[in-house]
């Protein structure tokens, strides 16, 4: 996958910290991320639904490109190769939970620091994909978890006008890019990066340019899933 990012870890200030905001009609939850830190979880136990998991993950791309991820190894050997990727802490999820599928989980990103984003957005689906995956999963156990968006599709036609009025350069980008948005509860796309609140980061790639518009898509394939604990 081609990628419009830096390609360094060392140089945070720059070109690829040009996002674009793009406002999606979401809502932000609550309580779906927590700080890895919790005190005396059994390490013999199935997860089971309404016990409280404490995991580690990497988030991927539909093609399996790593976006964010809690193991710095990864998070090394992909900078090598030049690629971005995201570091997160572990996160606190209970098990079995169901949120509304339009609903983000907004997770703290420990590196790079983000200049104007509240963290990176994870979508309902993909939070309830997760912890329904959990269930039966015992500590140390890891397991791949397959993304279902049902009949959304995730994807956002743009005219050229839209697109450089969200900080793409039209002209640029190609199919292919991966590309920064910003998620806000608000269903208007705010021109000039302008937002009242501040937004969630998702990444999308760009499926399609016409000579006059362009698709972006945001949705991911799967979370590979480390239970590390579960207590409940």
């Amino acid at each position: 996958m081609k990628q419009t990012q830096q390609k360094s870890p060392k140089n945070d200030g720059t070109p690829w910290m040009k996002w674009a905001y793009v406002g999606v009609a979401l809502l932000v939850a609550v309580a779906m991320v927590g700080t890895y830190l919790s005190p005396m979880f059994d390490s013999s136990q199935k997860a089971q639904i309404g016990n409280t998991a404490q995991i580690g993950y990497t988030i991927r791309d539909e093609n399996g490109t790593p976006i964010i991820t809690t193991d710095q190894n990864l998070l090394s050997s992909e900078y090598q190769k030049g690629n971005l990727v995201l570091l997160a802490n572990g996160m606190e999820i209970p098990v079995g939970g169901v949120v509304s599928g339009e609903n983000v989980a907004v997770i703290p990103v420990v590196y790079p620091e983000l200049s104007g984003f509240s963290g990176f957005g994870l979508l309902g689906f993909e939070t309830n994909a997760i912890s329904e995956g959990l269930v039966g999963m015992r500590p140390g156990e890891t397991k791949v978890i397959s993304f279902s968006y049902g009949e959304n599709d995730f994807e956002m036609n743009l005219s050229e006008e839209d697109a450089n009025g969200i900080g793409l350069n039209f002209t640029e980008v190609s199919e292919g890019d991966l590309v920064p948005l910003g998620l806000t509860a608000s269903p208007e796309i705010p021109l000039g990066n302008e937002s009242n609140t501040t937004p969630a980061l998702r990444f999308g790639k760009i499926i399609a340019k016409n000579p006059d518009s362009l698709v972006i898509a945001h949705r991911y394939g799967s979370a590979e899933v480390t239970l590390n604990a579960v207590a409940g």
